[in-house]
């Protein structure tokens, strides 16, 4: 057997060829599945829910309240797609921060997720940053708090602090309206370490025609996909959005996993 090489974090030539990757979008003609006329799955009690196409399951996904809050984490909702949790454990794996920065909670499933990844991986901290932990449920040693306004100048200069030297990867689920997510980009990018990863979520909301989809209506001056445009797309000196992580067709998060330009600082002291 050849010796195993590191992870490149590129798109392979396979890839790049099959989905139109790195591309930013493909035509729907380019999916393999895409061109099937007949239906692929006959079985009748299950044909019916495969079926669907894939902007169906999600619009489904995130408009389907009980469904949405029925997915939990270790006990505790965590509002996300099961396929961006997977890559959050490959980027975690990967990159091993010391610190991620966690904006946005609620009860804290996702908090819990990456922590308990963190661990699993060697060690490091999670810090939540909401406006209020009332709802927040996530217990594990390696979870800090703040709350406030992720905004505020104490609550960035604090989360800096805390970051200070060590492998910084920041998540964004804070408030998805695109003007508040431009705001939190421009003041938490720079606290990225060379290497390590800034993932905004949700910028689903802005695929959906608002004449078809209530979730299409959620944010009618536009969300996070939006803010990505205009913020990291105008930081590609320092950023570069990483096709990979949507390789999995299916995210919450189009355009939405950038990493910092740059050699990965030391890894941390293992115990």
């Amino acid at each position: 057997m050849p010796p195993s090489q590191p992870k490149d974090n590129q798109p392979r030539a396979k890839w790049a060829k099959r989905f139109g990757l790195p591309r930013p979008a493909a035509p729907p003609s380019r999916w393999p599945w895409s061109r099937r006329a007949d239906p692929m799955v006959r079985d009748a009690q299950y044909a019916p829910r495969l079926r669907a196409s894939l902007s169906e399951y999600l619009n489904w996904y995130f408009s389907d309240k009980a469904f949405l809050h029925s997915i939990d984490w270790m006990g505790i909702p965590t509002r996300k797609l099961v396929t961006d949790m997977w890559v959050y454990q490959e980027i975690i794996a990967e990159t091993r921060p010391d610190l991620i920065i966690e904006i946005g909670s609620f009860y804290g499933g996702s908090t819990l997720f990456l922590a308990q990844m963190q661990q699993l991986a060697g060690g490091g901290e999670v810090l939540s940053i909401d406006v209020s932990h009332a709802h927040f449920r996530a217990e594990h040693p390696a979870i800090r708090t703040l709350t406030a306004d992720c905004s505020d100048p104490a609550a960035v200069a604090r989360a800096r602090a805390m970051g200070q030297g060590r492998r910084v990867m920041v998540v964004h689920d804070g408030d998805h309206h695109a003007a508040a997510v431009a705001r939190d980009l421009r003041l938490y990018a720079p606290l990225v370490s060379p290497g390590m990863y800034l993932i905004v979520e949700d910028g689903v909301v802005d695929l959906f025609d608002a004449r078809h989809s209530k979730f299409g209506r959620a944010y009618p001056e536009g969300g996070p996909l939006k803010a990505v445009r205009e913020v990291l797309d105008a930081m590609r000196d320092d950023f570069e959005p990483d096709p990979r992580r949507e390789r999995f067709i299916l995210t919450s998060n189009p355009r939405g996993y950038w990493r910092r330009r740059g050699e990965l600082p030391r890894p941390r002291l293992q115990d």
